[in-house]
């Protein structure tokens, strides 16, 4: 009995023994799960704190593990390592360190250059610009420091100029004042020598003056003399035969008749057309007879038409004509006589034109309305010459030109040319004159010229 409870005590013992043990172990087992549970949730989170900084892919990177590299070398860790670097480059950069990346972009992008290009090849750029600006800086200095030495010796050399200039200055005022006396002295004999001359100047010319008008006033009266003897001569030979000028009676001034007059129309119809070589602007004087058209003893002039007419429409035996101007009193009438004195259809007149004419009638006579006249005896048939001859009808004069005062010993050649020009003008003047009234040459001024052709047309 002794026995048998014994062993069922060590029995006992050993399964209490043993049951303690799986307890113990059971709480361990128990308290390392819990533990590795823990841990596990630990090293997850670990994991996800690490994923912010690195990810996995990115750890196998070369750049990434030369960054933990050179971390590992300085003993710090890759975020602190980044972290340091960051501060250093904004440090050196910026000149903050706590600058964040973004405000350093807005920063550099109100630099110029910037945008194309790295901050170093922009730095190393304007270095490179620094450094010309420098040496072009150094050259234009030493260019200023030249000239300024130039500007140093040019002052020192107008000194010494102002110097002798100063020390000579009193004898030179000496010579210019003795000089101002010579030259007073010598414009004071020059100017007695230079009335002298002009006194003999004017006495010679006044001397001349008056031979000159001795000369042309015995030439004139020889110049008389010889026409009126080459007239009595003509006329001795021959009694007035073809060769000398002879006036022309009235009757060889009228050239036609007054056929038709049509008052309402303001026209007349007169008897020369085409076939009397009539020309379109024609102007002719109306008388009632012939006999009408004869100077006047007392005043040398012809008597003015009682109308003026002027073809406007030529037909083969007449002509159509317009009235200029009519007598109240004595009208226009059938049977009347026309004249032109430069118009005849049989013959051709010749006529002398000379001096100046007023044709337009603004009261200024001119060489150049001379040509206007010229033209118009030529357009109605007259031939113009330029002297008188045997065969001459008419001598035309204007105004005689008016010669000027002698120009001066200083007058431009010019002056003196068209002073000449006028004397010479003069002098045919007076010798045409002077032979139509010695031959009794029909001479008719511009007055006399109008009357007979009727008017100048415009």
């Amino acid at each position: 009995m002794a026995a048998r409870t014994g062993a069922s005590v060590g029995v006992a013992v050993t399964i209490t023994i043993l049951g303690a043990m799986s307890l113990a172990f059971f709480v361990t087992t128990m308290i390392f799960y819990g533990n590795a549970q823990s841990a596990k949730t630990e090293k997850q989170s670990m994991e996800e704190d690490v994923k912010v900084f690195v990810s996995p892919q990115e750890r196998e990177h070369a750049a990434i593990r030369a960054i933990r590299d050179e971390a590992t070398r300085e003993r710090k860790t890759v975020v602190g390592y980044l972290a340091s670097n960051q501060s250093e480059l904004m440090k050196t950069v910026v000149g903050d360190a706590s600058t964040s990346m973004s405000e350093l972009r807005t920063d550099l992008g109100m630099i110029e250059g910037t945008e194309e290009g790295s901050l170093v090849g922009l730095v190393q750029k304007l270095q490179g610009e620094i450094e010309s600006l420098q040496e072009q800086l150094a050259t234009a200095d030493a260019e200023r420091v030249l000239a300024q030495k130039n500007m140093e010796a040019e002052a020192q050399r107008v000194a010494d100029i102002e110097a002798q200039f100063t020390a000579s200055a009193g004898s030179m005022q000496d010579e210019v004042v003795a000089i101002m006396d010579g030259n007073m002295q010598l414009s004071t004999g020059y100017t007695q020598i230079e009335q002298r001359l002009n006194s003999e100047i004017e006495r010679l010319r006044a001397d001349f003056a008056d031979r000159e008008n001795t000369l042309q006033d015995s030439f004139d009266e020889l110049l008389q003399e010889n026409i009126l003897l080459q007239g009595q001569v003509a006329r001795l030979q021959g009694e007035g035969g073809v060769d000398r000028p002879m006036p022309l009676n009235e009757e060889a001034l009228v050239d036609g008749r007054v056929n038709q007059v049509n008052p309402l129309d303001n026209e007349a119809i007169i008897s020369i057309g085409r076939d009397k070589k009539a020309i379109l602007g024609m102007t002719f004087a109306i008388y009632d007879d012939a006999t009408d058209i004869r100077i006047d003893n007392e005043t040398g002039e012809y008597p003015v038409g009682k109308a003026v007419v002027e073809i406007i429409k030529v037909e083969p035996t007449f002509s159509r004509a317009r009235i200029i101007s009519s007598s109240e009193g004595n009208p226009i009438v059938r049977g009347d006589v026309i004249a032109n004195a430069v118009y005849d259809p049989t013959k051709t007149y010749k006529f002398v034109v000379d001096g100046l004419f007023d044709v337009d009638g603004d009261g200024i006579a001119s060489r150049f309305e001379r040509d206007t006249l010229e033209a118009l005896i030529e357009r109605w048939g007259g031939v113009l010459v330029s002297q008188i001859q045997g065969d001459t009808d008419f001598v035309v004069l204007g105004q005689k030109p008016v010669l000027p005062p002698a120009p001066g010993r200083d007058a431009p050649v010019a002056a003196i040319q068209e002073y000449v020009r006028l004397q010479q003008e003069i002098q045919r003047y007076d010798d045409l004159l002077l032979k139509a009234e010695s031959t009794s040459m029909p001479v008719l001024n511009a007055n006399r010229l109008r009357t007979l052709i009727g008017d100048f047309p415009n």
